[in-house]
């Protein structure tokens, strides 16, 4: 299974199929001449769907265990969390109210979707067991990169924190560190996850540095 993001498959804009006469292919949307009958959605978020199911089948195509051998999470919330990160702010609170959550928490979820796939959501839901061993490798790792040193650092289930800087790691079931900043009070995804724990730091306090964002691509 791939570790870094892959691109996101391009939009499909229509479902097509096999014409009766000379095998020419026919947009199924494109000869609806009214609207669906009840209760079936609009033309406009059935063609979303439509392109949602087949960015989703490419998506199993490249990687047919869809990231669900490595996540420990609702497979709902992941899923959700993916049509938010897919198709933008115009389902985000519809995706928020499926959830029971906040747009705010849902919105997190969908840029942890987009850096680091079904497994940086998994790592945003709640703190996971890990290896003490392997957070204190971590720790030694980024020290050289801390701009306080000398400050402590939080070791809490999979996280580790180095609240002076604003920089959070968490340990994901993919064995990759996501970078997290504290921003407004809450900690909130920054950066694609990274093997390497110190380029992870690094990626978290460059974020802070910059405005950042999520790319388009996302795993998964």
């Amino acid at each position: 299974m791939s570790t870094s993001p892959a691109a996101v498959p391009p939009p499909v804009t229509d479902a097509t199929e096999r014409g009766a006469a000379g095998g020419g292919v026919l947009p199924v949307l494109d000869a609806v001449d009214g609207p669906p009958p009840a209760p079936l959605p609009s033309v406009d978020v059935l063609r979303v769907l439509v392109a949602d199911a087949a960015g989703r089948a490419a998506a199993l195509l490249d990687d047919p265990w869809g990231g669900t051998a490595v996540v420990a999470a609702d497979a709902v919330t992941v899923d959700v969390a993916r049509f938010a990160a897919l198709h933008g702010d115009a389902y985000l609170e519809a995706a928020a109210a499926h959830l029971g959550l906040t747009v705010p928490r849902t919105r997190q979820l969908a840029v942890a979707y987009r850096y680091g796939g079904p497994a940086a959501v998994a790592t945003h839901l709640a703190p996971q067991p890990a290896d003490p061993e392997v957070l204190a490798a971590a720790e030694h790792a980024v020290q050289p990169f801390r701009p306080a040193p000398t400050a402590p650092v939080e070791r809490h289930h999979n996280h580790l924190t180095d609240a002076p800087a604003r920089v959070q790691l968490r340990h994901g079931p993919d064995g990759l560190w996501h970078p997290y900043v504290e921003r407004y009070g809450d900690w909130q995804p920054a950066a694609a996850p990274h093997a390497d724990p110190a380029e992870a730091y690094r990626a978290a306090r460059a974020a802070l540095r910059g405005p950042g964002g999520p790319g388009k691509g996302a795993r998964g």
